[in-house]
């Protein structure tokens, strides 16, 4: 299919986890649109094909923020790592022992990955909270510093002088590391200010408002997750209740869908090659569930509405909530905010609370 336009997302009526991939011709630069489809599930109403929203540079900042870049990275590093172990097991031959050490092989690739992700996540994670939350600590904490550095040098002034050279060079070093520090951090202030400035209306910021107050209409408030990897489950088990876990969730998830092979195999498709995946494939898709820190998408939401027998209600910023479970009205709905700029790590699933009657 092919579409002319100048910059666009598109989608269509799809609940595949994979995006679908389509050639978009442009005029300027020809190149390839992904249908969104595992993150961001958004269906159109009515039959076919459509575009439902047409995004600008300045809408979307202009640029990928270091958090969106960072989320591509790791899903494109897992990619690749689940590439590699495939190479690495076709190699694997009846030999037990060398089997053996493959597997651990893989084990220990697969836990350093996702250690490692999860670390540049959390640090990225509190960095952007210490931007937002931290000018006013870091203005108190600079001049209480400098307070000190001025007592400090007042009292060298005082001291009588010391005989031993190398003392000297030591006060001088440290001097010099604290006028080092304050500078960085008269930097990194007004840095801050400036970020906060100009990225007030970033379409972080944008969503975050329409969604804070499409939440407010429905009487209910945002209860933030933990962006590493297990969102969605987290949302969902927060509201679940009865003990639920996130691990729990997983494992019901993959239970589900390997054992309804017919039903999910044909929206489940190779990253690579956009093919169907083969009955080997679609196990080890079941096993990422489990094994791996792997992002929830609709197959997962579709199973677990099944499995804890509960209407699951996405609501975004942009478009129709999607809902998934329709008939499992008996029970109350488990609503999740649904977000593609959040905290700069790209798609992310936030749970929801009702508003107490201060609030509403």
């Amino acid at each position: 299919m092919n579409l002319c336009v100048p910059c666009m997302q598109v989608y269509c009526q799809h609940e595949g986890p994979q995006p679908l991939t389509f050639r978009v011709v442009d005029k300027h630069q020809p190149r390839i649109i992904r249908v969104v489809g595992k993150h961001q599930p958004r269906i159109i109403q009515g039959q076919g094909w459509g575009i439902t929203h047409t995004m600008s540079e300045e809408e979307d900042c202009q640029s990928l923020s270091v958090g969106e870049e960072l989320a591509t990275r790791h899903r494109k590093e897992k990619k690749e790592l689940q590439a590699k172990i495939q190479q690495m097991k076709k190699t694997v031959n009846k030999d037990k022992k060398k089997k053996k050490e493959v597997l651990e092989e893989i084990a220990q690739m697969e836990k350093d990955l996702k250690q490692r992700h999860s670390e540049e996540m959390a640090d990225l994670k509190a960095s952007e909270d210490k931007q937002v939350n931290g000018v006013g600590s870091e203005v108190a904490a600079l001049s209480l510093e400098e307070e000190e550095e001025g007592a400090g040098q007042d009292n060298e002034a005082d001291s009588p002088p010391q005989e031993e050279k190398p003392t000297e060079k030591k006060v001088s070093k440290a001097e010099k590391r604290r006028k080092k520090k304050a500078e960085a951090n008269r930097e990194r202030e007004a840095r801050i200010k400036e970020e906060m400035a100009n990225n007030k209306n970033c379409a972080r910021n944008v969503e975050a408002e329409k969604l804070k107050e499409l939440l407010r209409e429905r009487h209910l408030k945002m209860h933030e997750i933990e962006p590493d990897g297990n969102c969605m489950y987290a949302a969902i088990a927060h509201q679940a209740g009865n003990n639920t876990t996130v691990p729990g969730l997983r494992a019901q998830a993959e239970q589900f869908i390997r054992s309804n092979y017919n039903d999910f195999a044909p929206f489940i498709t190779d990253p690579k090659t956009g093919e169907m995946l083969n009955p080997e494939q679609f196990s080890e898709y079941c096993d990422l569930i489990v094994k791996t820190p792997a992002w929830g998408g609709q197959p997962e939401l579709r199973a677990l509405s099944q499995v804890l027998q509960r209407r699951i209600e996405v609501l975004q910023a942009e478009g129709s909530p999607v809902v998934f479970g329709e008939d499992w009205t008996q029970h109350k709905t488990i609503h999740l905010a649904y977000y593609r700029h959040y905290y700069g790590l790209g798609e992310h699933y936030n749970s929801v609370t009702a508003l107490n009657p201060v609030e509403a």
